[in-house]
């Protein structure tokens, strides 16, 4: 019979993980070591930058530092050899450690153009106007200057744009202009309101003369304005021919047609232009009441010293009636700038009706307030179909729509 325990009284056999047929190779430990110091040294690492990093910077050290860049940029600019105050507004700020600005840094900043606020939108809505300060500061003209007119410009809107009143306009350009402006025309613009002259040496005038013309009580305003370019001379001193001057606050005679009339012994007209060809000769009488010349047209230009009537605009054929009764004083062509244009007599008084395409009236006849005496055009010296239309009393043009019953 065998032994069931047949290794009974042995010393037993151990299985360790070094055993002989358990161990690992050598180049595996070597590597394994290596890893280890590896992770060793990546642990050491970590704990030596967290111990190292700054500690978040505080506001004072942040003023601080401001203060000290600041003070290195202000050695480094030449300041201007000036006595400064022992306290100033830098210095309390360096006292305090607050932040400070260089002169280098003000004067770039002062030279750079300020934002306009409603550019950023803080003025919206809130009925508030920015006006930003003025790098170039405006001045007064002192000289003559020229503009060029383009399609829709006015003598109004010129003299708006160049802060004078129309009537100076008027003065200091060719007549034409005042009744109508053109595209491309070259308009005088003075430094200032006031008229021009022209000089005739045939009229004899010294400065003084001149002056009194314009109505202007000192003659040195015109020796002394700069634009006239005048020696220091005497106000008696008669200038050459030719000579162009501006009389600073000069008041000049209306713009218009100065044609001659024939009055009769109560200053009654009774020939317009006499001697023209389409004058109709000496004809009293006239005068019955006053009504409006075109009520189908449209307003478009006013009276002033400038323009010697009052413009309404209608589409050209339009009738034009008598504004009042008389005889015929002109009927015909005007050189002047009127074009086709037609007189009539009315005592004291006589109306001009100008521009008009064509006439329904001639010398010989005699009209009543509301008769059609012509077309409305755009002949002579016009920019479309409209009405110029004058009355003058005693031959001095007056704003026809000051007088009762013209409707304008």
């Amino acid at each position: 019979m065998s032994d069931p325990f047949p290794y009974r009284g042995t010393r037993p056999m151990r299985v360790t993980p070094h055993a002989h047929g358990s161990r690992l190779p050598i180049w595996r430990r070597l590597l394994g070591w290596l890893f280890l110091l590896l992770a060793l040294l990546l642990i050491l690492a970590g704990a030596a930058l967290a111990l190292s990093a700054p500690e978040p910077a505080s506001d004072a050290s942040m003023v601080a530092r401001t203060t000290a860049e600041s003070a290195a940029t202000a050695t480094t600019t030449p300041l201007p050899t000036a006595t400064v105050p022992a306290s100033t507004p830098a210095r309390e700020a360096q006292a305090e450690g607050l932040p400070t600005i260089s002169p280098a840094q003000i004067a770039a900043l002062l030279a750079e153009p300020p934002q306009p606020l409603d550019a950023l939108g803080v003025l919206e809505n809130t009925g508030l106007s920015y006006d930003p300060f003025t790098i170039i500061p405006q001045r007064s003209r002192t000289r003559m200057t020229t503009y060029t007119a383009v399609q829709g410009d006015t003598i109004n809107a010129i003299a708006l744009r160049f802060g004078i009143n129309r009537e100076t306009i008027a003065w200091c350009n060719p007549h034409r202009m005042a009744l109508v402006l053109l595209p491309g025309d070259v308009v005088s613009i003075p430094p200032a309101n006031g008229a021009c002259h022209t000089v005739l040496a045939s009229q004899g005038k010294d400065i003084r003369d001149i002056a009194e013309q314009f109505s202007i009580d000192d003659p040195y305003a015109i020796i002394d304005a700069p634009a006239n370019d005048l020696p220091d001379i005497p106000p008696e001193t008669h200038l050459p021919s030719g000579t162009r001057l501006f009389i600073p606050g000069g008041v000049g005679a209306i713009v218009t047609w100065n044609a001659p009339v024939e009055s009769d012994s109560a200053g009654n007209v009774i020939a317009f232009a006499p001697g023209h060809a389409n004058s109709c000769g000496a004809v009293p009488g006239g005068g019955t009441f006053w009504s409006n010349p075109l009520p189908s047209g449209t307003f478009v230009r006013g009276f002033y010293a400038g323009h010697s009537g009052i413009d309404i605009a209608a589409p050209t054929g339009t009738p034009i009636l008598a504004a009042n009764g008389g005889p015929i004083l002109y009927a015909g062509w005007n050189s002047w700038g009127y074009g086709n244009t037609v007189v009539i007599g009315h005592g004291p008084f006589s109306t001009l009706y100008g521009h008009m395409s064509s006439l329904a009236t001639r010398c010989g006849d005699w009209v009543v307030a509301g008769q059609v005496i012509g077309y409305v055009g755009s002949t002579g010296n016009s920019s479309g179909p409209h009405l110029h239309f004058e009355i003058r009393a005693r031959n001095v043009p007056q704003d026809p729509a000051a007088t009762l019953g013209i409707g304008w």
